[in-house]
C-alpha cells in the first residue's frame, strides 16, 4: 500500500512501506508530517497515524536536535546537554553567530494548518490556522516554521486582510449610516462633505489593499525586528519575524467585522498574538518581546498618526479650493 506525505508546499510519493519506513528513520518524515495512504479519510500527523512509529529509527541511533534525523553513536556530539550531529555544523555556528544560543528543534516545527494548504484544502487551512492564533496562540507560534519562502505567509496575510477587511469596511460603513440616520437633517448636512471624504478615502483602501497589505508586512515587521534586537531578544532573522506578523495579522483582522470597535479590539489582540508568537518563534523571553511590540507599535501609530494627518489636511485643502484630484 502506498504511502504519501507532504513536505512544504509539495505532496510527496507514492512511497511502498519500505521507503516511508527509511524516511522516517532520516528523519525527513517526523511525528509532525502530514501523511496519507489509500484508505484514510484525510491526511493527518504521522504521531496520529501511527504513535509508535513516529519515532522508529535503527537501534542505538540518536536523533539530532538541529535536523531531525537519526545517526549513529559515532556521528554524535553533545553540545550543552543536547545532541547534535556533523550534518547540523553549519545550523549550529549560524544559530550561535546570531543569537549567541544553540539552535532548537525546528524539525517539530511544521505549521500553521496553512503551510499545509494542499493537504487540508485552501479554506479549511485558513480557518484552522486563524482559530490556531485566536485561540491557540502559544501552540500555534510554538510549532511555526520558522524558515522557508516568504509566500506563504504574505499569501495568508494578504488573502485574510482582503476578505475580513472588504467584509470589515462594508460593516462599518453600514453601522455609521445607520448612526447618522438618527441625527436631524441639519446635522447630516454638515457631516455630508466629510462622510463623503471617508467613503473615497475607504473605497482606495479597498481598491489597494493587496499592495498595502505587504508594504505594511515588511515595514511594521522591520520595526518590530529593530525594537526586538534594541530589547536583546532577536535570536532568529527578520523572517522569522516578518512570519509572525502575517500569521497574527492576517488572524486577527477577522475582528473588524465588528462594528464601531472592530478596528480597537483587532490592535489589542495583534499585540497579544505578536508578544506571544516573538516569544515563541524567536525563543526568548517574554519581557522582551513585550517591550519591543509594545515600542514598534508605538512608534507606528506616531507615524500612522502623522501620515494621515497630512493627507487629509492636503485633500481638504485641495477640495475647498476645488482643485480636481486628477488634472
Amino acid at each position: 500500500m502506498n504511502w504519501y506525505y507532504a513536505l512544504g508546499d509539495q505532496r510527496q510519493g507514492p512511497l511502498t512501506e519500505a521507503e516511508f519506513e527509511a524516511l522516517i528513520a532520516s528523519g525527513t518524515i517526523h511525528e509532525n508530517t502530514l501523511v496519507w495512504k489509500d484508505g484514510m479519510a484525510n491526511w493527518a500527523p504521522l504521531k496520529e497515524v501511527r504513535p509508535a512509529g513516529a519515532s522508529a529509527a535503527p537501534p542505538g541511533w540518536i536523533r539530532c536536535t538541529a535536523t531531525g534525523r537519526y545517526f549513529p553513536p559515532e556521528e554524535i556530539v553533545y553540545l550543552d546537554g543536547k545532541p547534535y550531529s556533523a550534518a547540523a555544523k553549519a545550523t549550529v555556528l549560524q544559530g550561535v553567530m546570531q543569537s549567541g544560543s544553540l539552535p532548537d528543534a525546528d524539525f517539530n516545527r511544521t505549521g500553521p494548518p496553512w503551510e499545509n494548504r494542499i493537504e487540508l484544502g485552501f479554506f479549511k487551512a485558513i480557518w484552522l490556522t486563524v482559530k490556531g492564533v485566536l485561540l491557540e496562540p502559544v501552540e500555534t507560534f510554538a510549532t511555526m516554521k520558522r524558515e522557508g519562502g516568504l509566500g506563504a505567509p504574505l499569501l495568508y496575510n494578504v488573502a485574510c486582510g482582503w476578505a475580513f477587511g472588504l467584509l470589515g469596511i462594508v460593516c462599518n460603513l453600514f453601522s455609521r449610516n445607520t448612526l447618522t440616520s438618527f441625527f436631524s437633517s441639519e446635522i447630516r448636512e454638515s457631516m455630508e462633505a466629510p462622510l463623503e471624504l471617508t467613503n473615497i478615502g475607504w473605497i482606495l483602501l479597498a481598491v489597494f489593499f493587496p499592495l498595502l497589505i505587504v508594504l505594511g508586512a515588511f515595514i511594521v515587521s522591520g520595526v518590530i525586528h529593530l525594537a526586538l534586537m534594541l530589547f536583546g531578544g532577536a535570536r532568529q532573522p527578520f523572517r522569522t519575524t516578518l512570519r509572525t506578523h502575517c500569521y497574527a495579522s492576517g488572524s486577527v483582522i477577522l475582528f473588524q467585522l465588528i462594528p464601531f470597535c472592530g478596528g480597537f479590539i483587532t490592535l489589542i489582540w495583534y499585540i497579544v498574538a505578536m508578544c506571544i508568537g516573538l516569544a515563541k518563534a524567536h525563543e526568548t523571553p517574554t519581557g522582551r518581546s513585550v517591550g519591543a511590540v509594545l515600542l514598534a507599535i508605538g512608534v507606528c501609530c506616531v507615524a500612522t498618526i502623522v501620515f494621515y494627518e497630512v493627507l487629509i489636511a492636503f485633500l481638504v485643502t485641495r477640495m475647498r479650493f476645488g482643485v480636481p484630484f486628477i488634472d
